[in-house]
């Protein structure tokens, strides 16, 4: 009776040290797992790319956070543009990060197929045929095998087949296309809401001027970013 006992009592505070160090270590765990995917983006060719859209996208959030928290100055107009840009912010950096992930990763099955062997002719197998046979098989064998090696089993060009497949194919990335055009039409419109922030008063013309800084740089400059991190894919 008392070994039934002690055992239940232990096995109670083992359950109980397991589960208080599950809670406890979980802190580090998400720790680890921030860090390596900090990590993976720094060594990431679209770490140019991703750096672009956060470093422009997450100012005008937090414009809009400061605008809110103000209760918009008495001007619903530039409180609501803030807000809805702050929207069309946050999408754009989860898209950022979706199609660089998309992108940089690589499938299993082509991180081990391997270029295919050259096929053997007759001169290799010892065959016995006349001088120009042996020429032919020469020519045919260098033109059968160039041109694969350099362009189909190039890791560069099934990483450019990747970018084609998801800028072409993705459907979620053909459903932020079509944000990003409404982002930028918002911008726009963004430029008349500004002289209505000044009637209104309460310096939501200024947030909503430093909101517009950030949105064109980030169609200009998340562009252009985006082709040159293409152009580092290996």
């Amino acid at each position: 009776m008392a070994a039934v006992l002690c055992n239940g009592i232990g096995r109670l505070c083992n359950g109980t040290c397991e589960i208080l160090g599950s809670i406890f270590s979980l802190p580090c765990k998400a720790c680890g797992v921030v860090c390596e995917g900090a990590s993976k983006a720094l060594r990431s060719p679209f770490c140019f790319y991703l750096t672009v859209a956060l470093g422009l996208n997450i100012p005008p959030v937090i414009f809009a956070v400061e605008a809110f928290t103000s209760n918009g100055g008495g001007c619903s107009i530039a409180l609501n543009w803030l807000l809805v840009n702050a929207v069309l912010c946050f999408v754009n950096i989860a898209a950022a990060m979706y199609i660089s992930g998309k992108i940089a990763y690589v499938p299993a099955n082509e991180m081990n197929t391997v270029a295919p062997a050259p096929p053997t002719s007759d001169v290799e197998t010892g065959t016995k045929v006349d001088n120009n046979t042996k020429v032919e098989a020469k020519e045919a064998t260098k033109k059968s095998t160039m041109w694969p090696t350099l362009f189909e089993s190039n890791t560069r060009a099934k990483s450019l087949s990747r970018v084609r497949d998801v800028l072409c194919h993705d459907p979620i990335v053909a459903i932020y296309i079509i944000i990003g055009i409404v982002y930028i039409v918002w911008q726009t419109m963004g430029v008349g809401r500004v002289n209505e922030a000044a009637d209104c008063g309460g310096g939501l013309d200024n947030l909503i001027s430093d909101a517009l800084m950030c949105g064109f740089l980030f169609i200009s400059l998340g562009a252009m970013s985006f082709s040159c991190s293409v152009c580092c894919l290996r």
